[in-house]
């Protein structure tokens, strides 16, 4: 519905009839077409979440590269799924991108933090950990939101070379600087 009609013709009682339930049973669990909004969102969430969280278990001894790449992969996937009703979704509710790339954070340093200190420094990983969750966003959604120009699979291999390249410039960053 959301994808045929748009955000703004998205009524309660458009959603109700679609769903098959009375406005009142509608109501009983979202006040009104924000919460249904909300909902998927948080769904979504959660979904990315599960998939941060699963990459990091399988990867434990994967490099940080290896680790990356899997993660943008499986990222670029699931939101390339549905991404018009992503989209849309998304852009109704303020702050979207941001449960996003604190999951991502949290998610690098976990990886980045305990078991590469002695090549990064603290420094290095701060940047990292800003640089990295922002990036791999911004690239999963553009993949997702990608032009017919090109192919969201060869969208998907640009995010995922575009990280690597950052990745393999902080090696040994610290050593001297670019």
């Amino acid at each position: 519905m959301l994808a045929r009609h748009g955000c703004d013709a998205i009524t309660t009682n458009r959603v109700a009839e679609a769903a098959g339930v009375s406005i009142g049973s509608l109501y009983e669990y979202f006040p009104d077409k924000q919460a249904i909004f909300a909902a998927l969102h948080d769904r979504h969430v959660d979904e990315v979440r599960h998939v941060i969280e699963r990459t990091i278990a399988h990867g434990t001894s994967a490099s940080l590269e290896e680790l990356t790449r899997e993660l943008v992969e499986r990222l670029a996937n699931i939101h390339s799924e549905d991404a018009e009703l992503h989209g849309i979704v998304s852009a109704a509710v303020p702050g979207s991108a941001d449960g996003f790339k604190s999951g991502l954070q949290a998610a690098f340093a976990q990886v980045i933090s305990p078991t590469r200190q002695d090549r990064y420094t603290p420094e290095e990983t701060e940047r990292m950990l800003f640089v990295l969750p922002h990036m791999v966003e911004a690239l999963v959604h553009g993949v997702a939101r990608q032009p017919h120009a090109i192919s969201r699979g060869r969208a998907k291999d640009e995010a995922i070379r575009t990280v690597a390249v950052y990745l393999s410039s902080c090696q040994g960053s610290h050593l001297g600087r670019y």
